[in-house]
């Protein structure tokens, strides 16, 4: 059984865990660990299950309780060397920290994790490719501004897929609340995916399409899930496609069990 548990994924907080067999790995923490043990506990996770927390990038809304929660849970924290150099520098907690690097596997408990360069602006971030011995691999791929070659090379192996969705261009560009710097920023190579660039990244895969994907991180100013929501349709039935859609939310914690 491969489960993701969505506890948080949006422009205030992300956080995910990956849980297999009874095994659990925790994807960032941009929660308050208060706030993380309720959300948790509202799905029914044990979080004294999670062994490893692995981090994509030192920004705030995924790495705010990382620490603290590393310390709780007596967990390792696994990601690259600036990234926990950052982490180390802002946390009061001692912390196990444990440094990976892009395109080399590591085996962690019952998972394979091979972390992948991503297009952010930040120290080293990276997405991660997960297998599992059940043969489910998940490829989680947000806050990037745009798709690599490389990058297609790890989102190919994904069968279930977190890609990021986060704000249609229309909604951004008419958004009175955000300066044109800052906009740039999103739009740009080292920001963040649109809605239609997450779904050319899907078309980039041709026939290898996976069987899940959850679009993630969307901005609650700059886009809509009732309007991604009918562009993933629109692209399911124009390419006669058959994956399992699932939106993720800022708010609503929810579970999605991977067939």
């Amino acid at each position: 059984m491969t489960v993701v548990h969505i506890l948080a994924s949006g422009s205030k907080a992300n956080a995910y865990i990956i849980e297999v067999d009874n095994s659990m790995i925790l994807i960032d923490q941009g929660l308050s660990f208060k706030e993380f043990s309720c959300r948790a506990d509202r799905l029914g996770i044990d979080i004294s299950r999670i062994k490893g927390i692995f981090l994509t990038h030192e920004h705030d809304d995924h790495i705010r309780s990382v620490a603290y929660t590393a310390y709780k849970l007596d967990a390792p924290v696994f990601s690259t060397a600036k990234t926990l150099e950052i982490l180390k520098e802002k946390s009061a907690h001692p912390i196990v920290c444990r440094i990976v690097e892009p395109d080399r596997r590591i085996k962690f408990g019952c998972f394979e994790i091979t972390p992948f360069e991503i297009m952010h602006d930040a120290a080293d971030p990276v997405g991660f490719l997960i297998s599992a011995q059940n043969g489910n691999s998940v490829c989680i791929a947000t806050d990037t501004g745009k798709t690599t070659v490389k990058m297609m090379t790890y989102i190919n192996q994904g069968n279930h897929i977190i890609l990021e969705a986060n704000h249609d261009p229309g909604l951004l560009y008419k958004n009175l609340h955000y300066p044109p710097l800052l906009k740039e920023r999103i739009r740009g190579p080292y920001g963040h995916l649109s809605n239609e660039q997450s779904l050319e990244t899907l078309e980039k895969m041709g026939d290898n399409h996976p069987k899940t994907v959850i679009f993630s991180h969307l901005s609650e100013e700059n886009n809509s899930p009732e309007m991604l929501k009918k562009l993933v349709i629109d692209f399911k039935k124009a390419r006669s496609l058959d994956f399992k859609a699932f939106i993720a939310n800022q708010n609503n914690p929810k579970s999605i069990l991977l067939s």
